[in-house]
């Protein structure tokens, strides 16, 4: 592809994002997004071939940026790592990007169950299984003492959540810096002293 296309192409998802999450994914139009980065329909559906698939390039981007969260190195330092980790985590999930694209999913799962299908395959379901596998091999190592890793994931993020991300989705206000510091901290702390070899 081009680089001038691919500059096009991420306009396009710029403005598209900026739209939907000011106004929300049903309340934009095509027209409105051209109006703003130029171009035509047509160009449009030659990209993405409908709203939809602008819709689909805002999700991979949002899960992407969650995602490079997930990166674990076997050989680092096991409680360090989980703190970063469950600090980065928490952090990304309450970030205005997260919440506003959560909010479009959540609106359009009625209509659109194969979305909702996209999202957490891209999303929760491959974060939960990178997290697992990473505490699969803390277990090899004997560093951790589960005897399900994919629970175990599910349960460590069940405790990072708690009730931020729900008050956050509900726009109960964005914890600070340093409330999100010290609460997954503290579910980190609590996750070791029940798992910790």
């Amino acid at each position: 592809m081009r680089p001038s296309t691919l500059k096009k192409q991420q306009k396009i998802i710029d403005v598209a994002t900026q739209l939907f999450f000011e106004q929300g994914y049903a309340e934009t139009s095509l027209d409105q997004i051209i109006e703003v980065c130029g171009g035509s329909k047509q160009t449009l559906y030659s990209y993405f071939g409908c709203k939809r698939g602008i819709l689909i390039q805002v999700v991979t981007r949002c899960t992407e940026q969650v995602g490079s969260v997930f990166q674990f190195y076997a050989e680092a330092d096991l409680t360090e790592q989980l703190n970063q980790f469950g600090y980065e985590y928490l952090k990304a999930l309450c970030s205005k990007q997260i919440i506003d694209i959560y909010r479009i999913i959540v609106t359009e799962s009625r209509r659109d169950k194969e979305l909702v299908d996209f999202f957490l395959s891209r999303g929760p379901h491959r974060f939960y299984q990178l997290l697992s596998d990473y505490l699969q091999v803390q277990a090899t190592q004997g560093k951790l003492n589960i005897e399900n890793p994919a629970q175990a994931s599910s349960q460590l993020i069940g405790l990072l959540r708690g009730d931020y991300y729900q008050d956050v989705v509900l726009g109960l206000g964005v914890p600070s810096e340093e409330e999100i510091k010290q609460y997954s901290s503290q579910a980190i702390k609590i996750f070791l002293q029940g798992c910790k070899a």
